[in-house]
């Protein structure tokens, strides 16, 4: 009797023992695909960028600079002199901020808090797989959800959208279960919200998919905690004589024209239009998911709801929301919806042969497009990283030599802030509260500029003479430069790649200014990387 049990227990142990090996191996595999892909291209990046690790954006850098600012100064700003309501998530900048005043400014702070949101991520997915398929198919999920996402491209970007997707998966969980707390499911929608606006999208299928199912608590929860983070960050910004949305949201965001209610609908029918068809892939993933909801009802009732919810939150992202932004902005519905159609499909097809042929030929176009966009993404990330020190880079580090507490215009401010400590006139308006206002109310005119420049005593602008053109040709540019402003030089790389222009211009406001800033340029030139052309 005695061996007997004995046998029992040790067979018992060893099939716990294989359980447990089952459960972490997709997790571990897809965790060390990550972490590879991740480290390899911030190593390429790196080489690329003369030992310098450089982020492939400028963006991050503004989340950089309003952190340092938080953190050292206790103004919330590009700059140490002012309020500036800039950055487009509150969240990911007060842990930026938390992180800085506790380990210092440090530039590779981003990339460690994007890195470890990504991996926490791929841990939800795989508890949300782990209930679906056996570890086989969860293995192949995980590493879809890091390839195709990709979430090894948005790891290293340095900003909030790892962070976001991890939200929006944790929401998606909690709706998913028949029973949660409340409190939990109201805590994780505000900080999915306050982690990036687009998360009200998310928030806003929830509650009508939410008040068909007449869940009227879980409904009221997910609304009035959506709108939290939006209140108090308006009662913050206006009280500081900003806005009521960050800056970028209102500028880059859907503007629809005054008038009737049709020509709402067409501007609004017309960004739908052009979303789907720069992002083909999202419209792809509304149909699957709208498709496979209805037959997930009676199998899986929470499965069902997140397909509603997440197909839903794509249509309004394609009608109101932007895609692309460097493999960015729909990033979080990709992810969520890699996990969540592979779940379905486990419950529904046991084998591919099974399929629906609309489903399959839908799966294997989706594949095809977001594979062949994540390999892009590996591609391209490196160069861009280059195409910012090759450009912002450089432009910080001159400003920082010669004009730091100086006052510099500029249509790019995020690096050249993290570097140096200026009184910057940000010509696109996301940090000068004037210059958005004139935007936003017409009459942001070269006169307009003139004088802000002279009240501000602006000593030099760095722009791309494209933004700056009458009539106006780019979406985020200005009005012709005034005629008094001297062009001293200009700074080209060899591809724009995603700069606003591949080309910098450097103004000065004065005929002695300019005299000066002759010479600043002319010694700083041969510290300049020798692909960057110089042209008076």
């Amino acid at each position: 009797m005695m061996a007997q049990s004995t046998a029992v227990l040790a067979s018992a142990e060893q099939t716990g023992a294989e359980l447990a090996s089952a459960n972490w191996w997709p997790l571990a595999v897809s965790g060390a695909v990550y972490a590879a892909l991740t480290t390899g291209l911030a190593a390429l990046s790196r080489k690329l960028s003369d030992g310098h690790f450089i982020y492939p954006i400028d963006d991050v850098y503004i989340h950089l600079a309003v952190a340092k600012h938080v953190a050292l100064h206790g103004v919330w700003g590009i700059s140490p002199f002012e309020f500036s309501s800039t950055t487009s998530s509150p969240l990911f900048v007060l842990i930026l901020a938390a992180a800085s005043w506790i380990a210092g400014a440090n530039p590779y702070l981003p990339l460690a808090l994007s890195w470890l949101a990504g991996l926490r991520a791929i841990s939800v997915a795989a508890e949300m797989l782990r209930e679906a398929m056996p570890p086989r198919g969860q293995t192949a999920a995980l590493l879809a959800f890091v390839l195709l996402t990709p979430l090894f491209s948005v790891g290293i970007l340095g900003m909030e959208h790892s962070l976001h997707l991890l939200l929006t998966l944790l929401f998606l969980r909690c709706l998913q279960r028949t029973v949660c707390p409340l409190a939990a499911l109201g805590s994780v929608t505000a900080l999915m919200v306050a982690c990036r606006y687009e998360g009200l999208l998310v928030a806003a299928a929830a509650v009508l998919v939410l008040c068909l199912e007449k869940a009227w608590a879980r409904a009221a929860t997910v609304a009035m905690t959506a709108g939290m983070p939006v209140v108090l960050y308006a009662a913050f910004s206006m009280g500081h004589g900003g806005s009521w949305l960050p800056n970028s949201v209102a500028l880059k965001g859907l503007s629809l024209p005054e008038g009737t209610g049709g020509g709402m609908a067409g501007a609004a029918a017309l960004h739908f239009l052009v979303n789907a068809i720069r992002a083909p892939w999202l419209l792809l993933l509304v149909l699957l998911l709208l498709a496979v909801a209805p037959k997930l009802r009676r199998q899986d009732p929470g499965l069902a709801r997140l397909a509603w919810v997440t197909g839903a939150a794509a249509l309004l992202h394609l009608l109101c929301a932007d895609v692309g932004g460097v493999f960015r902005y729909e990033a979080y519905l990709l992810g969520v919806s890699v996990p969540l159609l592979a779940c379905a499909a486990a419950k529904l097809w046991p084998s591919w042969h099974q399929i629906p042929r609309f489903a399959r030929v839908a799966c294997l176009l989706l594949f095809a497009s977001l594979g062949a966009r994540s390999v892009v993404s590996a591609c391209r990330l490196p160069l861009y990283a280059w195409n910012i020190y090759g450009q912002q880079w450089q432009v910080a580090r001159f400003l920082d030599q010669y004009y730091t507490n100086g006052s510099v215009a500029a249509n790019d401010i995020g690096a050249i802030n993290e570097v140096a400590d200026l009184h910057c006139l940000d010509m696109v308006g996301l940090a000068s509260r004037e210059v958005f206002l004139a935007k936003k109310g017409g009459y942001y005119t070269t006169a307009f500029l003139e004088s802000q420049a002279e009240q501000r005593g602006v000593q030099v602008a760095v722009i791309y003479d494209s933004w700056f053109t009458s009539p106006q040709r780019v979406r985020l540019g200005g009005p012709q430069v005034p005629a008094s402003w001297i062009r001293v030089r200009r700074w080209s790389v060899p591809e724009q790649l995603q700069l606003g222009d591949r080309t910098v211009s450097f103004y000065a406001v004065s005929p002695r200014g300019a005299a000066l800033l002759r010479r600043q340029l002319d010694t700083f030139q041969p510290s300049l990387p020798k692909a960057v052309s110089v042209t008076p």
